[in-house]
């Protein structure tokens, strides 16, 4: 979100409305599905809820890993 691509920094902590809002705006700008970094939430249970968001991710399309306290996440859309 920091520039015209929409890039999101690596070490940014998103909330389930700034992830939400992101995933929605870049969805509308691009037709293409891809790889996108969605950056870091608090607890797997935000990140899902991203996920699920418009457009909602199908089955293989998500990644999520965990880094202490934080769940990075990467959405195919």
């Amino acid at each position: 979100m920091e520039n015209q691509y929409e890039e999101i920094a690596a070490d940014r902590v998103l909330s389930v409305e700034e992830g939400t809002e992101i995933k929605r705006r870049i969805a509308e700008q691009e037709s293409l599905k891809r790889w996108r970094w969605m950056g870091n939430y608090g607890d797997p249970t935000q990140a899902a809820t991203v996920a699920n968001s418009a457009p909602p991710c199908a089955a293989g399309e998500v990644m999520f890993s965990f880094n202490g306290n934080l769940v990075p996440a990467w959405m195919f859309y």
